[in-house]
């Protein structure tokens, strides 16, 4: 674009249009104020030369920034997330761990080299002692994620024998970083003092490769090679989204305020304030405020209802929140039932089921059923298809689910699909993904035992009971079609890819999502993962056209 272009100051017809995409606005305020800050600093920057380079008025920037600073901070803040996100696209985690590494190295060299504003952004922070950052929790958490990169690959390097021990992450990102920045911030001064040579595209290819190879060699165990270490098999690497690092983060944070020690109502009070603080914006298109006090066996339970607002009969999803059993509310699983219902059309029935220890197996399950006998016998009431209701749930929520979807089978109620999130199928922890991902994140295997311990003291029935571990049931045949999402790095993932062998050997119709890069537990990170997000959709469009099958039978 010439700089008469930048320049020009849109006419009244023209501003009204730009205004109809908020977002559209905001991002020219960012990219405009970005080269004004890069060109002149924070001190010498003006609002007036801003505002006049944008397409809009400097009253529509105090409006979305609110002051010079809250701008340039939200400068600094999309310089930092557009290299983390491609950081995040290099997919480093199936590479061999030198391999990754030296990507990583060259990646952040080349980076520097493009965006040399971001360099000057950063330098421009650091004459302000970093003070307009530390005001950034956004920046804090990017910035988190690299270090959590750096840690999985160093880690696998260590357990492959090729890196020695004793590093830490941030020393490596100093290292990276260090070599890449230079690079640019003292081109100037270099080339001044001593040619361009080493800046020219020859020179830079040759520096790159030295950065990488500087890097390794400081890694590497003692008389080991990065040539000879690519040349050793490897064992699976764990790769793990980028996006749930970010999720855990804020997780770690807040759960930093718990002093040891700390009892069971205090987790379970903490669990569902970080939902509620994290918790997405509603579906306009769903009501959200009917709750309901259901007569059980065992004790009343309650539900609350996720409604969309389209009129007639609606399909419906009576819900099974997980948390181990032992926490968790219709509350906590807020953003998965009211997007469920929002991306389905349809009714969730979310179940806040009676948690242990206080009230183990089989009360739980029993106060689903009768959900489940609520929703049919009320379906006119509620505006519900009774010819349409699923059940499903995730973790603990997903045993529940599976458990009912057997008992309806076995009474010849029946049901139209099974939605099972990172089921908890049985509790043999022997399998090789109890081992790989033994310790988490987000479930460990010995949260597991104290999981199973406390949902059926008795023992003997968790190795016999399919109402306890459905994947032990004599038979699976005429169960409902099932859409089974797994997590690649959960320790329960076997147990979830076992269910959905056994029911595929029993000619029943399954979908099966591996959950590539994903933990147990991770559509509670949707905030901070797309990817969480996407296979939430897959689940909905999967449910979706079961219920339209269902529809026109």
């Amino acid at each position: 674009m010439a700089k008469d272009e930048i320049n020009e100051v849109p006419d009244a017809a023209a501003r009204r249009s730009w205004k109809q995409d908020p977002e559209a606005v905001r991002e020219n305020i960012l990219q405009t104020a970005r080269a004004v800050f890069v060109a002149h600093g924070l001190s010498g920057a003006k609002m007036d030369e801003i505002a006049a380079r944008t397409r809009t008025s400097k009253r529509m920037i105090y409006y979305y920034f609110g002051d010079k600073e809250g701008l340039y901070r939200a400068v600094l803040e999309d310089a930092y997330a557009r290299m983390r996100r491609a950081e995040d696209d290099l997919d480093l985690g199936r590479l061999h761990p030198v391999e990754a590494l030296r990507q990583l190295t060259e990646f952040t060299f080349d980076h520097h080299n493009r965006e040399r504003d971001f360099v000057r952004l950063v330098m421009v922070e650091n004459i302000h002692e970093g003070r307009h950052m530390s005001k950034s929790e956004m920046i804090s958490g990017q910035n988190s994620s690299a270090i959590r990169l750096l840690e999985e690959i160093y880690k696998r390097g260590c357990d492959e024998g090729l890196f020695r021990s004793g590093l830490t992450a941030l020393e490596l990102h100093w290292h990276i970083s260090a070599l890449a920045i230079f690079n640019v911030s003292n081109r100037a001064t270099f080339s001044n003092i001593f040619g361009s040579a080493l800046f020219e595209p020859k020179g830079q290819d040759m520096l790159r490769r030295h950065t990488g190879d500087m890097v390794l060699r400081f890694v590497m165990k003692p008389g080991l090679s990065p040539e000879d270490a690519e040349q050793r098999p490897q064992t699976r690497p764990r790769k793990i989204d980028p996006g749930i690092y970010r999720f855990l983060e804020v997780l770690e944070a807040q759960k930093a305020s718990l002093p040891e020690g700390t009892t069971l109502e205090a987790r379970r009070v903490l669990y569902n304030s970080i939902a509620r603080n994290l918790r997405l914006p509603t579906p306009p298109n769903i009501e959200t405020d009917s709750e309901h006090w259901i007569d059980s066996p065992g004790r009343p339970v309650r539900v609350r209802l996720f409604r969309h607002q389209s009129s007639g009969p609606q399909p419906a999803l009576v819900y099974l929140h997980g948390g181990g059993f032992s926490q968790g509310s219709p509350e906590s699983h807020w953003d998965i039932t009211a997007r469920l219902a929002s991306w389905t059309r349809q009714t969730v029935i979310s179940v806040d089921y009676a948690l242990v220890p206080e009230h183990p197996y089989p009360t739980p399950l029993e106060q689903t059923l009768s959900v489940l006998g609520w929703t049919r016998d009320r379906a006119s009431d509620l505006g519900v298809d009774a010819t349409r209701i699923a059940v499903g749930g995730d973790g603990a929520g997903g045993n529940l689910a599976a458990a009912t979807a057997m008992i309806c089978r076995d009474k010849n109620v029946p049901l139209c699909a099974q939605l099972l999130i990172y089921p908890i199928c049985d509790f043999d922890l022997s399998r090789p993904s109890c081992l790989q991902n033994g310790e988490g994140p987000l479930l460990r295997v010995d949260e597991i035992n104290a999981m199973a311990s406390a949902y059926c003291p008795d023992t003997e029935r968790q190795r016999s009971d399919p109402l306890v571990a459905p994947l032990l049931a004599p038979s699976h045949r005429h169960l409902p079609p099932a859409f089974i999402a797994l997590a690649a790095n959960d320790p329960m993932r076997d147990s979830g890819a076992a269910y959905a062998a056994a029911l595929k050997t029993a000619g029943v119709e399954v979908t099966v999502d591996e959950g590539d890069g994903l933990v147990h537990d991770y559509l509670r990170a949707q905030s901070q993962c797309a990817l969480a997000e996407d296979k939430l959709r897959i689940m909905s469009d999967w449910l979706y056209e079961v219920f339209r099958m269902a529809d026109s039978a």
